[in-house]
């Protein structure tokens, strides 16, 4: 058996621990590093974090942490309990969908279907064009696979697989150059709000450049041209695509990730679409088994908070 093989395969398996293992849990002792909010009021974004298509990452879940960081910029943080609909994402300005599933799962066995039927897909599509901002997530196999429909009709095609960690930095330039980045945020008069959001504290919106972001794992997608990379993978990435997700061996097929992205922005119509192939950048939590921490607190994660606060700038319209 091939030397490299092995090696490569160990070192993916201890990574895969941090994104599979059902002992993952949101880290009760986590506190946001932000303490200046850039929102105050009644009038702040609302964001809708999707539970109702088995996601694995909800608010009152492992993305507990996501939700904490949203909160102490001033966002109003609520839950979608249902299908969507042109009705029920009425008076939401931000949705988040965090590896959806096309049903509750004991197991990881195909076949795979998509999570959102095409009637919800539509409803999405036309919300964001009307001026709605969609952040997705979809982590490693099968959850891009499950949001498919979706992600396709933005023009984003997804690897059904593993990736490793990564690092993306500005020196290397794997680390985009886009406002979200640069932190630059916009002037009072040119602000992509509701007129009424009157109460944004003004002296909050400093800039916040991003040097260094870290990924755990994740797979990842092809951009549509007209969407801006974040996150570019570097010529070492590779992704691992098993039949079955996680069950992997040293004859599974490997796939070059060279240039491809995991994470990527896109204006279309009047709304915004933020895309994501890894989850735990945006968490903190904790394997309950050993009392490891992964996400926000890790080594070479310090900005990854900040980079969160950055993207959702960028959807309101803040930046």
């Amino acid at each position: 058996m091939n030397f490299f093989k092995v090696s490569f395969l160990g070192l993916f398996l201890i990574g895969l621990l941090a994104c599979s293992d059902s002992l993952q849990q949101a880290d009760p002792n986590f506190t946001p590093q932000n303490t200046h909010r850039t929102f105050t009021g009644a009038n702040s974004p609302v964001v809708f974090i999707d539970e109702a298509h088995n996601n694995f990452l909800t608010a009152s879940g492992r993305y507990r942490p996501f939700v904490q960081v949203l909160k102490s910029d001033g966002y109003i943080v609520k839950s979608n309990k249902s299908r969507f609909s042109s009705g029920n994402l009425d008076g939401v300005d931000i949705l988040v969908i965090a590896n959806a599933l096309d049903k509750k799962r004991n197991n990881w066995n195909p076949p795979f279907a998509e999570a959102l039927t095409n009637e919800e897909v539509s409803a999405i599509k036309n919300w964001v064009l009307k001026g709605g901002s969609l952040f997705l997530v979809a982590d490693h196999t099968p959850f891009p696979k499950a949001i498919e429909n979706l992600a396709d009709e933005f023009g984003f095609k997804f690897s059904n697989g593993h990736v490793g960690n990564a690092m993306f930095r500005d020196k290397d330039k794997t680390l985009g150059d886009h406002a979200i980045t640069s932190g630059v945020k916009r002037e009072k008069q040119n602000l992509y709000l509701p007129s009424e959001l009157n109460s944004i504290t003004w002296e909050a919106l400093q800039p916040n450049p991003i040097k260094q972001v870290r990924t755990f794992g994740g797979s990842a997608f092809k951009s549509p041209p007209e969407a801006k990379s974040l996150l570019t993978l570097g010529e070492k990435a590779v992704s691992i695509v098993p039949d079955v997700p996680f069950q992997v061996n040293p004859d599974t097929p490997r796939v070059s990730m060279r240039g491809w992205s995991q994470g990527a922005v896109l204006e279309i119509g009047k709304g915004r679409v933020a895309v994501f192939a890894e989850g735990m950048m945006f968490s903190s939590q904790i394997d309950t088994k050993t009392g490891k921490t992964f996400g926000f607190a890790s080594i070479g994660a310090e900005q990854n908070e900040r980079f969160l606060l950055n993207v959702m700038g960028w959807l309101a319209g803040a930046i």
